[in-house]
């Protein structure tokens, strides 16, 4: 396994959100977690990739105990996060954007093909590559964030809700980007989602957070569908 996340406690200063969450992510797999708004999915998403530290647990990512380790260290070992919201560079332009994607890299010719191979991941960054980033749509700016952190060629890449706040063309648009990161650049993917639609038409398997504890776990073939897991599961 790529990821394994074993009995994982974590939360902001006393309060204790996340509780006993346990998960692993295969090489080439999306594997997605779902809930509600305040199930927790955010808060596991940054006590494994060291945003916060755990207070009890593992997290062991290609055979190493990254556990409580910070996002710097994270980076480097093959991790790539983007957080809800596409945070960009707003006075920056596209391509600047992504160049500054590459800053763990030390050879700039590599950086700058890695930008070249995104932008035709995602044509419309190409098109508007001389256009500064505070310009671009709600859409185009979560495929320029998702570029940005792509620029490193992660193994291992957290998405947090990447379809928030998008029109119904642009969700599209970011999830089938979500497939080509496993498909061509043959990347992992760990994304946490309330659009169950879209996530059960990429992710190999599901889990699902309730309350900060993981209580359900599956190959999506055998989920039963949206309807099933929205309904039994979730409450949807």
């Amino acid at each position: 396994m790529l990821l394994q996340v074993s009995e994982l406690d974590a939360g902001y200063g006393q309060k204790r959100v996340i509780h006993g969450a346990s998960l692993n992510v295969g090489e080439r797999e999306i594997v997605a977690v779902l809930g509600h708004n305040g199930a927790g999915k955010s808060t596991l998403l940054n006590a494994i990739f060291g945003v916060i530290r755990p207070t009890r647990g593992r997290v062991v990512f290609s055979g190493l105990d990254m556990t409580g380790c910070k996002p710097s260290a994270n980076v480097p070992a093959g991790m790539g996060y983007a957080p809800q919201g596409a945070e960009v560079f707003k006075t920056l332009s596209v391509t600047d954007n992504l160049m500054l994607g590459g800053f763990a890299i030390d050879d700039q010719a590599r950086v700058a093909e890695s930008v070249e191979r995104i932008q035709q991941l995602f044509p419309a960054l190409h098109e508007r590559r001389h256009n500064r980033a505070g310009a671009l749509s709600g859409g185009e700016r979560q495929m320029l964030s998702l570029g940005m952190l792509l620029v490193a060629a992660p193994r291992l890449v957290f998405l947090d809700e990447p379809s928030g706040g998008l029109s119904p063309l642009f969700v599209d648009k970011v999830y089938d980007s979500i497939k080509a990161i496993r498909d061509t650049m043959g990347a992992s993917v760990l994304l946490v989602e309330q659009d169950l639609n879209h996530a059960l038409e990429v992710a190999d398997r599901v889990y699902v957070l309730a309350n900060g504890r993981i209580t359900y776990e599956s190959a999506t073939a055998a989920t039963g569908g949206v309807d099933e897991l929205g309904k039994k599961l979730l409450g949807f």
